[in-house]
């Protein structure tokens, strides 16, 4: 159940359905925004991937400086901290952020229908991709069986909300991860 709707929360899988983005390289990043963190471990690992089953890229040490620029989950997307322009993934527990982290900008209307997601209880998260396109995650005592229900009313229901002409379209995954593949994805209308 979503006990309360945040900017952090709303981006949570905004990069579920670009893969691809990950590798993105340095250079193809230097125009995004970018936050800078601070290490506060002893010792972090970077990581290649959103997983402690990727593999390690880097290591970095307590009061390291790094520009944040995207997360998934718990998960931070890094650069800025070698020489080489290497890019990876860190725990979010570990880095101190400034609190406008990712915090998209979105207006009454779409808070309004996030609220109402909220309230509903049946999602653990959601992000608004590319306007029209929706990524969601089950709450844990929601059955998977009630996915392609949920996921059409509540696209539907972002459709309508903003008076979009095009169709939405809502993909949900798995708790455990894109690298499951996604559970159902439909389109409104």
């Amino acid at each position: 159940m979503i006990t309360a709707i945040s900017a952090r929360i709303l981006v949570l899988v905004l990069a579920l359905a670009a893969p691809a983005f990950w590798a993105a390289d340095a250079s193809a990043e230097d125009g995004e925004n970018s936050w800078e963190g601070t290490v506060r471990a002893k010792i972090l690992n970077v990581r290649a991937g959103p997983s402690t089953v990727k593999p390690i890229v880097a290591k970095l040490k307590r009061g390291d400086i790094v520009k944040a620029f995207d997360e998934q989950g718990r998960w931070v997307h890094i650069r800025g901290f070698d020489s080489a322009g290497t890019n990876g993934w860190v725990s979010r527990a570990f880095l101190q952020l400034p609190e406008e982290f990712m915090a998209p900008a979105f207006g009454d209307i779409e808070n309004a229908f996030l609220e109402w997601v909220s309230d509903r209880g049946d999602l653990a998260e959601i992000s608004v991709e590319d306007g029209d396109s929706l990524s969601m995650v089950m709450a844990d005592d929601v059955s998977e069986a009630r996915a392609p229900t949920v996921a059409r009313e509540i696209a539907c229901a972002y459709r309508t909300r903003l008076s979009l002409s095009e169709p939405v379209v809502a993909t949900v995954w798995p708790p455990a991860g894109l690298e499951h593949g996604w559970i159902v994805q439909v389109s409104c209308p």
